[in-house]
């Protein structure tokens, strides 16, 4: 209580963060009206327990088959949160990359107050070559292609779209220390004040392409770490 009092001292809107992260689950919930309707009652409630300010849905490995479920729960979620608190905002995470067209842009743009686009991990600890968590440029996929495709599926609704940027990178054990190297195991996520530390003393590179800092290392094993300042 003490903090969210804090940053509301200070301008700032708290909202609880809803995950879930399970296709089957996600199914389960969306395709069921007494099931969507019980998050509501318990989001409302815990959202006005904690004197906070919204929501954010966070639902990921999301199922296309659920499109439409999606769009009918954010709407009673919406009606409900603004009705119940006035000012209050429900926002929604959404992908980068939208894989399997799950996702209706257009229609969630209009009904919420905002889509949070997650601008990272485009390269991931698990990505098989090195290579930039949020490229701003360059290869089949980046920040700017991703930008430019919500502003077009959504009517140009500036307002509503929200960039979500990192400050933290991947390090990866690599078969090499050129740029784009295959990973040779997972990678460790590694925050931003780290990186920089790091990459001072090993050669800090920049990368043209996608306009990302990277630096690379040996130990005895090549080691390569992408990040964003």
């Amino acid at each position: 209580a003490s903090l969210i009092n804090e940053a509301h001292a200070h301008g700032t809107k708290v909202v609880l963060c809803a995950t879930l992260f399970n296709s089957n689950d996600l199914t389960t919930l969306l395709s069921n009206a007494s099931y969507r309707q019980n998050l509501i009652d318990n989001l409302l409630t815990q959202v006005q327990a904690g004197n906070a300010d919204g929501v954010n849905i966070d639902f990921e490995s999301f199922p296309a088959s659920q499109r439409e479920n999606m769009v009918t729960f954010i709407t009673d979620l919406t009606n409900t949160f603004h009705s119940a608190i006035p000012g209050s905002q429900v926002t929604l995470a959404m992908p980068a990359v939208d894989w399997s067209n799950a996702w209706d842009y257009n229609a969630l743009a209009s009904i919420s107050d905002g889509l949070f686009i997650m601008g990272y991990d485009y390269h991931w600890k698990g990505s098989t070559l090195t290579g930039p968590v949020a490229p701003l440029t360059g290869g089949s996929y980046n920040i700017t292609n991703t930008i430019n495709t919500y502003l077009s599926i959504t009517n140009n609704n500036v307002n509503k779209i929200i960039l979500g940027n990192p400050y933290y990178g991947y390090e990866w054990p690599s078969s090499s220390g050129e740029k784009g190297a295959s990973t040779t195991g997972s990678g460790s996520a590694v925050i931003f004040s780290n990186a920089e530390a790091k990459a001072l003393p090993y050669g800090k590179k920049w990368d043209a392409d996608s306009q990302t800092p990277w630096y690379r290392y040996q130990n005895p094993d090549w080691f390569q770490a992408w990040y964003d300042d």
